[in-house]
């Protein structure tokens, strides 16, 4: 059986195979006439430019955020040390009046041999002056300062209720009270 006149089977090419139109590999079918287009550019090996650029970007702007970051902590950090320590300038100023309070036993508490009334009256001028710093005193303190007041007004009810004095035993309960404060940190922190 065949198809057309002999004339259109001669005008096929001869090929070692069926032709579907469809093109061998590596070669670009020709249209019109005109050879296909080539590519001017060929890629280069390695990362795409673009890619490294905006890399580049997001770190640099990840970097710069982060030191803004940083740099507005500290900022706040030292604004904020430097309101506590003006408001402990009223507490540095009062132990001011007695150097080195801080470095005895108790915070001084009175302890000089003398009779009853007298070491009442200085056990109660103890107790007042730490009862004004903590009035006064720093906010972040200020129960610690309450505390060493407190105790000393326990201590002095028993002294005047007992009408003697056990100097050791009221020492190591004053210096009990004392040692468990951060008033000493504290001066050296923000007195000095």
């Amino acid at each position: 059986m065949t198809f057309g006149s002999r004339h259109d089977q001669d005008a096929r090419p001869v090929d070692s195979g069926f032709s579907f139109g469809l093109v061998p590999t590596g070669k670009a079918p020709v249209v019109d006439g005109e050879p296909p287009l080539r590519r001017t550019r060929r890629r280069r090996s390695g990362p795409d430019r673009s890619v490294l650029v905006a890399t580049g970007v997001i770190v640099a702007l990840s970097i710069a955020l982060i030191a803004g970051a940083g740099l507005t902590a500290l900022s706040l950090v030292q604004a904020s040390e430097e309101s506590v320590k003006a408001d402990s300038a009223p507490f540095c100023a009062e132990l001011a009046t007695t150097p080195g309070v801080l470095s005895q036993p108790a915070f001084g508490w009175p302890t000089e041999p003398a009779d009853l009334p007298t070491t009442i009256d200085a056990m109660k001028a103890y107790q007042e002056r730490w009862a004004t710093m903590a009035k006064n005193g720093p906010p972040t303190i200020r129960e610690d300062l309450r505390a060493i007041a407190t105790a000393a007004g326990t201590v002095i009810t028993a002294v005047e209720a007992n009408r003697s004095i056990n100097r050791p035993a009221t020492l190591a309960a004053m210096d009990d009270v004392t040692s468990q404060t951060v008033v000493r940190a504290w001066a050296a922190k923000y007195c000095e």
